[in-house]
């Protein structure tokens, strides 16, 4: 595993998404959602609130975490309230739409 995109929710709910098994992003208005290829390779999401007017800036981070670097990266932790630049929030978490 080259890198994961690191995603708390909660003490109950969090995941680490290898980059490898990321399948596209879609950001619309101030949502992002982050579409994978769960173990079983049903699609799971993970989606994240960003601040308004800079979802393209979050993408393009995002896309550079991805293919530049390696390691764990936190895009957004709601319980010790760390977030990369521009992120407030996880929307939410779904292992396996």
């Amino acid at each position: 595993m080259k890198n994961s995109l690191v995603l708390i929710d909660s003490s109950t709910s969090m995941i680490a998404i290898p980059g490898d098994r990321i399948r596209y992003i879609v950001c619309t208005g101030t949502d992002i959602q982050i579409n994978y290829n769960a173990e079983d390779d049903a699609e799971g999401s993970a989606n994240i609130t960003v601040t308004s007017g800079k979802g393209d800036e979050v993408l393009k981070e995002l896309g550079r975490v991805l293919t530049e670097t390696t390691g764990s990266f936190v895009v957004a932790d709601d319980v010790n309230s760390t977030y990369m630049p521009n992120v407030s929030a996880v929307a939410g978490i779904t292992p396996n739409a």
